[in-house]
Formats: structure tokens, sequence, C-alpha cells
């Protein structure tokens, strides 16, 4: 798929969007500057900050019109009130056209979704709208419109997310009927909450939990729970004899053209993530897609990516933009094999040892090979999570740490726990930039630092640990084989004597990565050279590294490259680039056997194959096809 040529069709796509228009209000309180009030007796909220943004089909609509397509109408129901005006007059700056909304007197509030934020806590949201009975002119209008004006558009999209809606039984008659007479080649796509089976003759787009509970009710409930979500997808294929999508959060989304299923794997993100929004844009853009002529699939393609960029914007409804996906769409970070990575009951073991096997790779003898450090090999920084986390909940939470309740502590320190999970194998810059992000979120502190100045202050008190732990080593009371992975030095000197030329690539700080590897005894190994993080985030070492030793070979040199390492980052650019990834599930505190955390990630990194350590090196190397079993 080559994003470019996607976006350059958009831009004739020509889009009518019907369904719910609303209002999603974000409101930020807090109990600073409040007051008494003295007709009530009550204190006061004081409202540091709000923002108000199209949600629903709005938020779809926008999203279309925000990825370049042409034209792009939106078809629905807003009261005669102050937020139908707000939501009007966003849509006409955004340049998608309004003559399909219906304006409602009585009977009818614009949906607003009022969400209230204190203290990082999300409160009890406030629903304007609940109660809304759509009059017959409104209906009507709509139907009227949308008729009149079908011939323009390339695709319609019916949204409902609503259930208090327009969309009842009248309307859905009517809908049907101008579905009927629609234009030969017009694309519909339907994205409903409980209608999907109504408006059987389109496209459906549908989340997992709504696919298996329509599947459910031909099937039943307990022949849906073995199937597949590809098998879902054919199935509902079969109900409706149109293609389905079927979008899977995270784990990416399944698509069934009648033909073949293909599944499209999710995207890892490092940043903090809000849903919120997130199936509006892959809507957006796969009907953007679908308007300008692509295939199904593709479309589906560029909807994971939109959603990819749209869950990094916290508390928005997010707009993701052309440049937005390009970038992201340039070397994405892909989640493999989710069902494996959850269920290690899934697992192929090969005979007779704790080596798991994923996907095997070409047989080839490793000209090169790239080791991570920690965790891999050394066991020096055992405990840098602890560290890492009682570091940024102080910076997250700065001078409220000691006053905070214990709610919103462990909102903060699950944030941090969740961080340090999805960014554990970057370089401690990247991660401390991901920190800078987490500060501003929470809002505890007015002065947010330089992800250098966060990362010293991690550093002095991680390397207090590891200069102790050296000290021992130095003075002989311990030795090296003390704070490494069991087998780890001598599958080092086994394939540094077989002329295998080694790699040492890490994100920690390069002169403290010599340092450790020379105390440990295994530095003259590595005779490619070894990396580490130069204190910029663009030049990651394990990245350099493979590109250097990657960038010229053809897929066969490729494969004689083998990557090992305990973390997803290395698992990702070995697959990115066609090397075999063999991922390191080590127990740092043991030094030997399976830590199922680091497995979890490994296999969602893509590892190929996993060991829990080097104690299995003969057979890991003889399944490898490198050399025969001893």
């Amino acid at each position: 798929m080559k994003l470019e040529a996607m976006f350059d069709k958009i831009a004739d796509a020509r889009v009518a969007v019907i369904g719910d228009v609303c209002i999603d209000a974000y409101v930020f309180v807090s109990d600073g500057k409040s007051e008494v009030s003295v007709e009530t007796g009550l204190a006061t909220r004081s409202v540091e900050r709000f923002t108000f943004d199209l949600g629903g089909a709005g938020n779809v609509a926008m999203n279309v019109k925000r990825l370049g397509a042409e034209k792009v109408d939106l078809f629905g129901v807003i009261g005669a009130d102050a937020y139908g005006d707000m939501a009007t007059g966003i849509l006409r700056r955004e340049g998608i056209g309004t003559g399909g909304l219906a304006v409602q007197g009585p009977g009818w509030d614009t949906h607003v979704y009022c969400k209230v934020y204190s203290g990082g806590q999300e409160e009890p949201r406030l629903d304007y709208g609940n109660f809304n009975v759509p009059g017959e002119e409104s209906i009507a209008m709509l139907l009227e419109r949308l008729e009149g004006g079908l011939a323009e558009y390339g695709a319609v999209v019916v949204n409902q997310q609503v259930l208090s809606g327009f969309q009842d039984e009248r309307f859905q008659r009517g809908l049907l009927e101008v579905m009927s007479r629609r234009p030969a080649g017009q694309a519909w796509i339907c994205d409903c909450r409980s209608l999907n089976d109504v408006y059987k003759d389109c496209v459906h787009k549908l989340n997992a939990a709504e696919a298996r509970r329509i599947c459910a009710i031909v099937l039943g409930e307990s022949a849906v729970a073995g199937l597949s979500d590809e098998a879902v997808a054919e199935r509902l294929f079969a109900r409706w004899g149109k293609p389905v999508v079927v979008t899977r959060g995270q784990d990416g989304a399944v698509v069934f053209d009648g033909v073949s299923a293909t599944r499209i794997l999710g995207l890892h993100v490092i940043d903090r993530i809000d849903a919120v929004g997130a199936g509006d844009a892959f809507l957006a853009a796969a009907a953007a897609c679908v308007a300008s002529g692509a295939a199904i699939a593709d479309a589906a393609e560029l909807g994971n990516l939109a959603a990819g960029v749209s869950i990094t914007r916290i508390h928005q409804t997010g707009h993701p933009s052309p440049e937005d996906i390009l970038k992201i769409g340039a070397s994405p970070d892909y989640r493999y094999s989710p069902e494996l990575a959850a269920d290690p009951r899934l697992g192929e073991r090969l005979p007779g040892t704790e080596i798991e096997i994923i996907a095997r790779p070409p047989p080839a003898v490793p000209q090169a090979a790239v080791f991570d450090h920690d965790g891999t090999i050394s066991t020096l920084r055992q405990g840098w999570e602890e560290i890492m986390s009682g570091v940024m909940i102080r910076c997250v939470l700065g001078k409220a740490l000691g006053s905070v309740s214990t709610q919103v502590y462990a909102s903060v320190e699950s944030a941090v726990r969740s961080l340090i999970d999805r960014t554990t194998g970057v370089q401690t810059l990247v991660q401390m930039r991901a920190l800078c992000r987490l500060v501003a979120d929470f809002g505890y502190t007015d002065r947010i630092a330089t992800p250098a100045e966060y990362k010293a202050m991690y550093n002095a008190e991680l390397l207090e640990m590891v200069d102790a732990r050296l000290a021992r080593v130095r003075s002989g009371a311990l030795c090296a084989e003390d704070y490494t992975v069991k087998g780890s030095i001598a599958f080092l000197r086994r394939l540094h004597d077989a002329g295998t030329t080694l790699y040492l690539a890490s994100g920690t700080d390069e002169a403290d990565l010599r340092r450790e590897a020379e105390a440990l005894g295994y530095a003259d190994f590595f005779g490619g050279g070894i990396r580490g993080a130069v204190g910029d985030i663009d030049r990651d070492p394990k990245r350099l590294v493979l590109e250097s030793i990657l960038g010229g070979l053809d897929a066969q040199g490729r494969a004689r490259c083998a990557v090992f390492g305990d973390g997803p980052v290395e698992m990702r650019e070995a697959r990115k680039r066609g090397a075999t990834a063999i991922g390191v599930a080590s127990d740092e505190s043991r030094r030997h056997g399976m830590n199922p955390a680091k497995r979890s990630r490994l296999v969602l990194g893509g590892a190929q194959a996993i060991i829990p350590d080097f104690s299995w090196s003969a057979e890991l190397l003889a399944w490898l096809g490198w050399e025969p079993r001893s």
C-alpha cells in the first residue's frame, strides 16, 4: 500500500455522512480558587480550562475532510440551541456542507457529552439529548435532501452512535428506500451500534464485540466463542453479502471481502493513549479510501493507521492529518500474534527444551549477530523499572506527592508503569520525552523539565546501584556470571570463535555500556562494535546498527543476521528488515528461566523464537540450521 498515492486519490473523494451530530465537551475542574456560594452554602468548583470538539458523525465528517476529501456533507439533526450553533460553526469552518442538517426546536437538544476531569480522574459524564424525539419534519427533510444530492457522492457513510438518536423505524424505512435507488457503483458503509442488521446492503465496519453479538444470534453463544475474528467476519459476510471489517482495538482489524480474510496488525504506541475517537478516525479514513475507489483491505489498513494517530491525542476526539498518517506509516511498529502473547498454552516448544518456536526463520549460517545488553546479557541493571517508576511518579506529582488521594496516586502509578511497559528497550531519552507528556497530561506541576533533565535524575539513582554491583565484581566478592544471564558469555564466545561478527547495541548511554561490558569481561567479543545512546533521540543505536549491517543486503543476506534481545524494540526492528528475531525472556533476578511478562512483550514484538536464557544454545543453533547438534 503506497500511502502517498492513496492520499492523491482521496483528494477527489466525495462523501456524505449520515448520523448523530454531537459535541464533546472536556471540562477540567479544580478545588483551587473555589469559594462557598452565598446562596447555597456549598463549595464551588473552579474550571481551569475547557474545550469543545465535534463528536459522533460530526467527528467522522471532520476527519474525512481533514484527510483531504474534496467534498464532505453531513446529514443529521441538531437542536435550536447554542450547542447546535456551535456544531454548525465548526462544520462550516472546516468546509463541511451543513445543508443536510435538520434544526429541530421542541423535543430535541443537541447531543452533548460533557466529560469532567478532576485530579487526572474522569468523573461521571453529563449527557445531553438522551430524551430526544425526532419530529416528522426533521426525518422527511433529511431523507429528501440526501436523495436529492445522492448522485454527487462516491460513498455514503451511515453512522449510529446514539441509541436515542433520530434513526427510528420511520427513518430506517425511508433510508432503505433511498439506498435501493442509489447510483450504480456508489459505496455505502455502515458503522452502527444497533442497526447493522437493518442496513444489510452496505459494507459493514463494526468492532469485535458487536460482530460476535450479531453472529451469536444465528449460531448461538457457545458456537461463536470458539471462532476466530476472521471466521466471525466470514459468517457475517454470508449473512449480509457485503464486505465486513471487524476492528479489534489495539490488535488491529480483520477484513473479509467475500474471497479471503486479511488480518491487519495492530500498532504498538509508546505514548499514553486515549481511545475516544479512534473508531471515528478508522471509519473516516476507510470511507475516504472507498470513495476514491480503493479496495476494502487497503481502506481498512489506512483506517488502522488513522486510529493509531488518534489514540495519541489525549482528552480530544483526535483528527489525524495526512502528514500524521504518513509519519506513522513510514515505519510502523506492529503488534504481532496477540492471541499467542496472551496465552502461553498456544505456544509450540522445541522437543525436549524450553525454546518456544513461533515462526521458523530461513536457515542460514549467520554472518552477523546483534545483541541487546541489559536483560539479554547483563543483569547489572536488574531493578531499573522500580527506580524509573519512583522517579517518574515524583516528577508527575511534584509538590503534590504527599497530599494527593490514594486513588490519584494509584492512577499516576498505573500510568507510569504502563509507560515503562510500552517503552522497554528504547533509549532512556525517548522514555523521558514520554514522561514530559505524562507530566503535562496530569497537570500537577507548573514546570515540566526537559527529557535530558529527567534522564539525569533517573541515571543518578540507577548508576548508584550499578556502581555498587560493579564494585563487588572488581573486589572478587562476585564474578561476571553472577551478573549475566545463564550461558550468555559462553554463547558469545561460541559465535565469536565460529567467525560470526558480533555487535552490541543498547539504549543505555554508550560510555556506560562499554564500561559495564568491559567490567564483565566480554567487550572484546564485539568486533563489529559497541553502540549505545549518544544523547540524540533521532539516533537510536539498535536501529542504526541494523541499518548499517542490512542496508545494502538482499533478502538472503538479511536472513544471515540474527538479533537477540529481551525487549520488543529490537524484535520489531529485526522484523522490519528481514533479520532473524530471537527473544530472550530472561528472569533477571534468578538469571535463568522464563519471565512470562517478557515473553508476552517479545511475542507482540515479533520474535520468531523465544529462549529463557542461553542454556539451550546447542539446540537453538541446530534448530536455526547454524551448526549440527553436538
